[in-house]
């Protein structure tokens, strides 16, 4: 290839003339950078940039006040058995449910609480997972025995995870504000004599689940 500069003067004589001067590209060495050609050099500039960028994503993701609360192993063992979901991060929430709850508790995270659910004293867990796919989630309670977490769903949702919060509520008596009951373990009311796994719509419903002798009772205590 030949490139042609722009038209210098070249004088023959004495009478000057314009021409065009030529030079072979082939020929003329490359913009060199700290020993190598510039375009290298700015090839390797932009890998190292995209590694930083990779690397700087998993503190973020440890950092996730949702993640703190959920140790590797019972998050690996979620995953697992639910392989269509993940856990929550504070981010699945709606900003202004994420700002209400930490002005309210000190808590940005709607998606995890913790409690002793079985009554054996020990802290379980409440579980608000995110649908890999879609805006569905899952609601698992994972309970601690020794090393090991029985994982129990609670409830599917095929939409609306953005608005879904769990808690935990204390000891004592629930009842129902509907008309009537008639899901699967759905009762009037119950008296859980340990804490109770709550979760539902922020600013709209709310359902207790309490745990005892190997099975769940829930009711609806909001609407």
């Amino acid at each position: 290839m030949r490139v042609y500069a722009s038209d210098p003067v070249i004088r023959h004589g004495s009478a000057p003339r314009r021409g065009r001067l030529r030079y072979d590209a082939a020929k003329v060495k490359p913009p060199m950078a700290g020993g190598q050609p510039l375009n290298k050099a700015l090839g390797s500039m932009r890998k190292l940039i995209a590694l930083l960028i990779s690397m700087a994503a998993f503190p973020v993701m440890a950092a996730d006040a949702c993640q703190k609360q959920i140790p590797s192993e019972l998050g690996a063992q979620i995953e697992k058995a639910y392989p269509q979901f993940r856990t929550p991060l504070v981010t699945d929430n709606l900003d202004e449910d994420v700002a209400y709850s930490k002005k309210a508790t000190g808590n940005a995270c709607l998606g995890v609480a913790s409690a002793d659910f079985d009554g054996d004293g020990v802290a379980d867990r409440v579980i608000g997972l995110t649908a890999l796919t879609g805006p569905g989630a899952l609601v698992v309670v994972a309970l601690s025995h020794a090393n090991s977490w029985q994982l129990h769903m609670l409830q599917e949702w095929p939409s609306g995870r953005s608005r879904l919060y769990v808690d935990s509520g204390p000891a004592g008596t629930y009842g129902t504000v509907l008309e009537t009951v008639s899901d699967p373990g759905e009762v009037d009311q119950f008296n859980c004599p340990h804490s109770v796994a709550i979760f539902g719509a922020t600013e709209s419903t709310g359902v207790a689940y309490c745990y005892g002798a190997g099975k769940w009772q829930h009711t609806w205590f909001s609407d």
